[in-house]
C-alpha cells in the first residue's frame, strides 16, 4: 500500500470519528454535546472573552446568584438561556468539581457538599 493511500485511510477514519461524536438536533440545531464543564454542580459554559474580563463565567440564569449588570457578555451561548455571571450557587457534586480532595478534616469555612467522600471523610476545597 502506498504512502497515499495510507494518509487518505488514516483522514477518512479521523473524519468518520469526528462526524460520530458530535451531532446536532435538526430541528433546534443545538449541538447534543456542547463544551460544558462542571463546577460546584453547576455548569459552566464555554467563557466569551466579555465575560472573563468582568471577571465572571457562562452559566444558566437559573444557576446563578449574583449576575453581571450588563446582559449579553456570552453571546456564543446566549440561545441556551446563559448569562455571564460572578457568583455560583454551592451543590452537591464530586468533590473535585468543588476544587477540593476528601479529607479526615476541614475547617468549617472550606467545607463543601462532595458527594463521593467515603469512610467519614468531608470534602475540603484545596487553597
Amino acid at each position: 500500500m502506498s504512502l497515499r493511500m495510507s494518509f487518505l485511510g488514516c483522514l477518512l477514519v479521523a473524519s468518520t470519528i469526528l462526524v460520530l461524536q458530535v451531532q446536532a438536533n435538526v430541528e433546534t440545531n443545538e449541538v447534543d454535546q456542547p463544551d460544558t464543564y462542571m463546577l460546584q454542580g453547576v455548569h459552566v459554559y464555554p467563557n466569551d472573552r466579555q465575560c472573563v474580563l468582568v471577571g465572571g463565567l457562562c452559566v444558566k440564569t437559573d444557576d446563578c446568584i449574583e449576575p453581571t449588570s450588563n446582559k449579553g457578555l456570552c453571546p456564543s451561548s446566549a440561545g441556551l438561556g446563559v448569562e455571564c455571571c460572578y457568583e455560583l450557587p454551592v451543590r452537591p457534586a464530586p468533590c473535585a468539581e468543588h476544587l477540593g480532595q476528601c479529607k479526615d478534616r476541614c475547617h468549617q469555612r472550606l467545607l463543601r457538599p462532595g458527594t463521593d467522600c467515603e469512610n467519614g471523610q468531608v470534602c475540603c476545597v484545596l487553597i
